[in-house]
């Protein structure tokens, strides 16, 4: 197995698939983040980092941080202007019902909380190759009901049919990521949405203060970071050749570079519908 693709649950072991099911109820999500997934084709990998940092996700540090963090990127957000075009009336005029407009709305708001707490987390696994470093958390007792009561499905790349795969096509020619984030995966079985939706966040991607929003998120999740303790991976996984090395330092860098932007252009996202709250005692 290799870094080179995302393993389903049914295409992995008891033991991981298991560990999906923690990943879940720790990040309370109803969905397993792309990254554990792509983790997966080294196993023993995905064991150890999960094994050092499931402690630190379930922390109130993590928890404080990852909030942080998502309200750094909603304030950006605001600061800069951005939204994408009215949703609700792109989502009308696609023949959407109220019920379903609230839904997507919701599912926005969950993938900017999840590309918060990713974003924090790729940074944590970029340290436990590059040394580690101390720390103290304190446990967070939490319901994870979400987790346990929902699952959200995110398709496969494999699973798409050939006008979103040229969406997902210009995503990564546009980003230079080699794997489509969670967001637009779970809206692929409606083409014209997520085309109308990466239009808008292609469209912001290129604006300079958005770029410079970006770095300076970087530069705060770097300080948010503080304080939360990651093991040495690699004095742990002495096992593991250097090909294998370069190519999971090659997976979780790409994450850690364009998780930043994607926490703004979800909060943005997310900011775009306005009259979702009014749509609930209309339906």
């Amino acid at each position: 197995m290799a870094l080179n693709r995302a393993y389903e649950e049914h295409e992995v072991t008891p033991e991981i698939r298991r560990m999906y099911a923690s990943i879940r109820v720790a990040f309370d999500l109803p969905f397993v983040p792309t990254v554990f997934k792509l983790s997966a084709g080294i196993p023993q990998y995905l064991k150890v980092v999960w094994k050092d940092l499931e402690s630190v996700v379930c922390s109130r540090e993590f928890e404080t941080a990852a909030r942080a963090y998502q309200e750094i990127a909603h304030s950006a957000a605001i600061s800069g202007g951005w939204t994408f075009s009215d949703q609700p009336a792109v989502l009308s005029a696609d023949k959407f019902s109220n019920a379903d407009i609230r839904l997507i709305g919701g599912m926005i708001a969950l993938f900017a909380r999840a590309t918060a707490q990713m974003s924090l987390f790729s940074r944590l696994m970029q340290r436990g190759y590059s040394g580690g470093q101390k720390g103290r958390v304190t446990r967070l007792k939490q319901v994870s009901a979400l987790a346990q009561m929902v699952r959200v499905h995110v398709p496969n790349e494999r699973e798409a049919g050939l006008r979103v795969w040229l969406i997902y096509s210009d995503i990564k020619k546009t980003t230079g990521a080699k794997t489509v984030l969670s967001v637009y995966r779970a809206l692929s079985p409606f083409p014209s949405y997520l085309a109308s939706a990466w239009l808008d966040g292609k469209r912001l991607l290129a604006e300079p203060s958005f770029i410079t929003a970006r770095e300076e998120l970087n530069r705060r999740a770097r300080a948010l970071l503080s304080g939360l303790p990651v093991k040495d991976h690699r004095a742990i996984l002495k096992d593991l050749s250097a090909a294998q090395w370069r190519e999971i330092e090659e997976m979780v860098d790409g994450f850690a570079q364009l998780l930043p932007q994607f926490a703004l252009l979800t909060s943005a996202w997310q900011r775009s519908f306005p009259s979702a709250s009014r749509l609930i005692g209309a339906a």
